[in-house]
Parts: structure tokens; sequence; C-alpha cells
């Protein structure tokens, strides 16, 4: 009699094990998952009742909530036993920085062979953008990162926390930013500033791209990568650079190179300069500061004082 234990997107799969009798019965194998902090077997709720009616096969799907070392799930059967590692593209985050595989691929686990990693497998990088409209009177971008899913009891790895290299990419160029994760949060704000020719309009319009979405501002797309360090001090080199390399073909030197791409953060509007001319003590109009050629399009901005108090005014 073999017995065969595979994982596969969360779910654990026993085949092997040869039919007996005439009616279909439930497989009763029991399952345990090993090397997790918590876990849980999940009941899905459309889930198809003849699908574990058979003594060939049986599924379940189970979540790793937290885990400290590489999970095992094991499925035994009488006297038989079986067990598989969790893939780690099952996990919560992708092997990084947080999480290097170092793990062998030996189907029982062995704590005294192989170190655990620095971080838990589901420590993972969140952002938030600050600003997603950026002016030419402040121009700069503000990413703020955080770690999320972290064991708050555990402050042993917060002097080892990893730098945080963050890329700003319009048409053919690029800027950098960067910051450290610190703290007991393990939070960190990355800023840079776009080049002043980012704020002109593109030198290249989509065809499709109508006049209104130009007044939206220009975008630019926002990317980060997490680089360990050693020494305590991020890489300060210059944050200013050309570069006709897309992001996702880019990987900067002291890096991660696993299989963990650059991340998107998002993307923010970059907005031309206005010059303001103030009507009356209620309204300024706002407009390009740049010359106005014959036929072309432009938009201008009325605004109105706070403290004004017309109801009604007539615009010609």
């Amino acid at each position: 009699m073999k017995m065969a234990c595979y994982v596969v997107d969360s779910k654990v799969i026993l085949e092997g094990l040869q039919r007996y009798g005439p009616m279909p019965i439930y497989l009763p194998v029991n399952y345990q998952i090993f090397n997790a902090e918590s876990a849980f077997f999940l009941q899905e709720a459309n889930q198809d009742l003849m699908r574990n009616s058979s003594l060939q096969a049986r599924t379940e799907s189970f979540f790793i909530h937290q885990a400290r070392q590489m999970p095992f799930v094991n499925a035994s059967y009488g006297p038989l036993s079986v067990q598989q590692p969790v893939p780690l593209d099952l996990l919560q985050t992708l092997p990084g920085p947080f999480n290097p595989p170092t793990f062998g691929t030996s189907s029982a686990p062995t704590s005294a062979s192989s170190s655990p990693p620095l971080f838990t497998f589901n420590w993972k990088v969140h952002t938030y953008i600050i600003s997603d409209r950026i002016h030419p009177s402040w121009p700069k971008v503000q990413v703020l990162f955080y770690i999320a899913g972290r064991d708050w009891d555990d402050y042993s790895a917060i002097h080892k926390l990893p730098c945080v290299r963050m890329f700003a990419f319009h048409e053919t160029q690029e800027v950098r930013g960067t910051c450290r994760l610190k703290g007991e949060l393990g939070i960190c704000v990355a800023e840079l500033e776009p080049l002043a020719s980012w704020f002109s309009l593109p030198t290249v319009r989509p065809g499709r791209q109508r006049v209104s979405e130009q007044a939206q501002g220009t975008p630019v797309e926002l990317y980060y990568m997490v680089q360990t360090t050693d020494s305590g001090d991020c890489n300060s080199e210059d944050s200013r650079k050309a570069s006709s390399v897309r992001p996702d073909q880019q990987r900067p030197m002291g890096y991660y190179a696993g299989h963990t791409p650059m991340q998107r953060i998002g993307s923010v509007r970059l907005f031309q300069p206005l010059s303001e001319l103030k009507l009356d003590n209620n309204f300024v109009v706002m407009s390009p500061s740049k010359p106005i050629r014959q036929r072309e399009t432009v938009s201008t901005f009325l605004a109105l004082s706070t403290l004004s108090l017309v109801p009604i005014f007539t615009l010609r």
C-alpha cells in the first residue's frame, strides 16, 4: 500500500489508497500542521459534497496564519504516515530579505540543520502614498512604509530591519528615495523629488488621451524594493538618475535578486506650475505660467477665498 501527499494552492491532497468495498465513504485520514504557531483547517462555503466521497483521494483546505519555521503538513492513516513541506509561494510573502529560503527539501523538519529565517513568514511590507497630487510649489513625493503581520511580542529583529528603496519612473527617467524601517512599529517614510521637467506636459501624448486627462496631471509610477544591510546604513547613492530601463528589468546592486520582482506602490500626478492673478478680495484666477499658443486648450482655475461672503457671481 502506498500513500502520497501533495500540497497545492493551500490544499493538501492525499492519493494512493486502493478502494475497498462497493460504497464510497469518507477517507478517515488525520491531518496535522507542524511548525506553525497559528494555523486553521478551512471548510469551503460551496464545497462539493462528493469531492471527498472516495477512498482514492481527500482534499482539505488550510490557512497558515503565523509561522517562524517552514510549516509541514502531516497525513496519517492507521500505521501509515507521510508529510510534506508547505511551498514558500503558498505563504503570505514570497522569498526575499524577510524570509530567505534557507530550508532543505527533506520530507521531515530538521530544526537543527536549518536555521529559521530572520522574520516570520507572514511579515509583509505595506505602503501608503501620503499625497497623490504633487505641485511645483512643494515637489515632494512621500510614501509611508510599514510592516504588517509581525509578532508584537518579539523585538529581537528591531535593530535588523532592512532599508526600502523607492523608485519614481517617468518616460525614460527615474528618481530614487531611501528610508530604513525602524522602531517597534517597523515604519519609515521615503521621500523623493521629481525632476523639474516632469511637471511639464509629456513630450509624447498618447493618441487617445483627451485634453481633460491632461488637466488631471502627469502620471508618475512608483515602485519599491527591499534592501538588506549589515552596516545599519542605507545606501545613499544619487537619487536622481536618467535611465531607459523599465522597473521590471532593473535590479540595482545590493538588492535581493530572487523570485520577488520590484513591487508597485501606485502612481501620483504632477501638476503644471500656475500663475495667480488676483481679481479682487474674493477671487483669484490661476492659469499656466507658460505662454499660451493660438488654438491651444488650457485649463484655468478660479479660486474663491474662504472668507468670501459672495453668494453668487457672473463669470464672463
